[in-house]
């Protein structure tokens, strides 16, 4: 009866693909500049993603990963409201949905999973010349400057520090909440930089709490010609670690990344390294003083070509490659190595395919893996 379900699901999102154009997001409401009236300079927009996965690992695994599951659908809202030819008022909001869970397909989803979560909502200004201010929920500095570069296959983010440390919702590294972000080009020169208000805590283990106290960083895209960009950021958060015996231990946590991304043509060929300083948490017992590994290291590698076909029912396949290597030291002795081998397919209609291998070798025996991934973007 599951499978009866899945496979409406699927059914589902495919004729849906099939019925309607492709397009990144939905205009609900368009700005109209010959009115007067007080909404004539709004637009909304909606938009989304469908995303059915399977997971076959060669070992252990949870049931739901080969059953198939939801593999990260979001559904995206955005308003504009413009008060002058260059400033606008903006706001987004980011819903993410298991769709399993929500259709009550039992042993499609991880059990005491969340229902739906608010992955983003901030709001700000934006001006054609003094840049973006927004606060609230939104990607940081590592993410928008180093992480998304190589946020390009589907099972990554394993040495990237996007999804290593603790909670990207708190440590700053994926879309911290709470924060102020600022954002402007000069030139061939994308300048960010954001600050990160107190949080409350959150559970770190059995008997431990994680509170973060403050924090900040700094990132840049350089443009060294039309194909090629440099990108760096740096990101410092303080926190504090405390257990129910009120033994506590305040960490400064430093995440620092570069990139260098290269598309001539069809190519999209990119290298990442990061840098962390008490920002992963210890593989060993991590008793309050000692919760993070004292350092570490990953580099990331994709380099993929698409092949544009543009036939009915298939518009461009991408093959592609990717590496990469996590190292912690401070007494971890912890390593983690991948190597990716895999095809996206854009059929068209929003819709798309992505098959993915997973070889690893890692400290804690990682078992190889095969992703398979339906897309339907809209």
């Amino acid at each position: 009866m599951n499978n009866f379900k899945a496979s409406i699901l699927i059914g589902g999102v495919v004729l849906s693909a099939l019925s309607a154009s492709a397009q990144a997001e939905i205009t609900v409401l368009d700005k109209n500049p010959q009115s007067n009236s007080l909404l004539a300079p709004l637009s909304l927009q909606v938009g989304g993603s469908i995303r059915p996965e399977w997971i076959f690992n060669n070992g252990p695994e949870p049931g739901y990963y080969k059953n198939g599951h939801d593999g990260g659908t979001r559904f995206r809202f955005r308003g504009d409201y413009k008060l002058t030819e260059d400033t606008s008022i903006i706001g987004y909001y980011e819903l993410g949905v298991d769709m399993a869970h929500l259709l009550g397909m039992d042993n499609h989803y991880a059990e005491g999973a969340q229902r739906d979560t608010q992955r983003q909502l901030y709001a700000g200004i934006k001006d054609d010349r003094y840049g973006t201010l927004t606060y609230g929920h939104q990607y940081g500095i590592y993410y928008s400057v180093v992480g998304i570069k190589s946020d390009v296959w589907d099972n990554d983010g394993h040495a990237g520090g996007t999804g290593i440390g603790i909670n990207g919702n708190y440590d700053g590294a994926n879309k911290p909440k709470n924060s102020i972000k600022y954002t402007n080009d000069f030139g061939p020169v994308t300048l960010y930089a954001n600050y990160l208000l107190p949080e409350d805590e959150i559970q770190a283990g059995e008997d431990q709490h994680y509170r973060r106290n403050n924090g900040g960083g700094v990132g840049f895209d350089y443009k060294l010609t039309k194909d090629l960009v440099w990108s760096a950021a740096y990101s410092l958060t303080d926190a504090t670690v405390k257990d129910n015996q009120y033994n506590e231990k305040d960490y400064h946590q430093q995440l620092s990344g570069t990139a260098l991304t290269w598309q001539p043509n069809n190519w999209y060929i990119v290298g990442t390294g990061s840098y962390y300083k008490d920002f992963v948490p210890s593989t060993r017992e991590n008793p309050v003083d000692h919760y993070f590994a004292g350092s570490g290291y990953g580099v990331e590698g994709f380099v993929g070509y698409t092949f544009n076909i543009d036939a009915p029912f298939l518009k461009s396949v991408q093959p592609y490659v990717a590496a990469d290597s996590l190292q912690l030291k401070g007494g971890e002795e912890y390593h983690a190595n991948h190597v990716y081998l895999g095809a996206g397919t854009t059929i068209g209609y929003g819709l798309s395919v992505y098959v993915e291998r997973t070889l690893a070798h890692s400290s804690d025996d990682e078992a190889d893996a095969t992703w398979v991934t339906v897309f339907y973007d809209f």
